[in-house]
């Protein structure tokens, strides 16, 4: 019978690192969903971008609301502009706020948002909040001393993370009828591909629970949820669950009827 190789060391340990990574990764969207659930936006707003800052190191950060062309700053922590205050979206804060705008890493670049004015950030993240197609701000994270881009696996979590903001942001704000009219019609597009059971765990997607914490709600195993999200992936074109949580937010997927 032929010996199996025994791993290395380094490769034990870059295992357990990768464990640990995706371990942190799965907590982060499982606390964020948690404080969703459980406490009023003026509390989980806040303890979300705490998560975020401390998930990848950063000393500073933001939640900003899109108010009329302006950004409010909803929730900020650290060295940054204060809670409450609206302003004027200009250069990259107004890219950030397009329809099609995609996550933006700065480097060694002038952020808007530390203070004092005018001071240089040496990694700065913008996250565009969308629900339904309509931008309704930015999460932003930025550090003065320089740290490490975020892995992609990372960066994909935080993006997670930003269309679950975006979720809690959007229930208390009204969008535009045609906005809603469009979403809506491709919400009910989208759930005539999938069975009722796999529109039951579509719509827990977004708040970040575990294939465990579904089969809790729904009462069913984990590895039927398992099978379920990989139906989803796959019956809707995309990569990976991550994708699916934010296109599910961008539709307003379950909170207009079509579930």
């Amino acid at each position: 019978m032929p010996n199996t190789p025994h791993p290395t060391a380094h490769a034990l340990r870059n295992h357990y690192r990768d464990q640990q990574a995706n371990t942190a990764r799965l907590r982060l969207l499982s606390d964020a969903g948690q404080v969703l659930t459980t406490s009023p936006n003026s509390a989980a707003i806040p303890a979300i971008l705490g998560y975020a800052l401390e998930f990848c190191a950063f000393e500073s950060g933001t939640v900003m609301v899109a108010d009329n062309g302006a950004l409010r700053v909803e929730a900020s922590r650290g060295d940054v502009l204060p809670g409450g205050l609206r302003f004027s979206a200009q250069g990259t804060l107004a890219a950030a706020l397009k329809s099609d705008a995609n996550l933006m890493v700065r480097q060694n670049s002038v952020s808007r948002m530390l203070l004092p004015a005018g001071a240089m950030a040496s990694l700065e993240l913008l996250l565009p909040l969308r629900a339904a197609g309509n931008p309704v701000g930015i999460l932003q994270l930025v550090n003065r001393k320089p740290i490490p881009v975020p892995v992609e696996a990372d960066l994909q979590a935080l993006s997670t993370l930003a269309s679950m903001l975006a979720l809690a942001l959007s229930s208390a704000q009204s969008l535009p009828a045609s906005n809603l009219q469009a979403s809506s019609k491709q919400s009910k597009a989208l759930s005539q591909q999938l069975t009722p059971r796999e529109r039951e765990v579509l719509v827990l997607l977004p708040h970040g629970l575990t294939n465990a914490d579904i089969g809790l709600r729904l009462g069913i195993a984990t590895g039927t949820v398992k099978v379920h999200v990989e139906r989803i992936i796959h019956k809707l074109g995309l990569n990976d669950r991550t994708q699916v949580a934010a296109r599910v937010v961008e539709l307003g997927f379950g909170n207009s009827g079509a579930t």
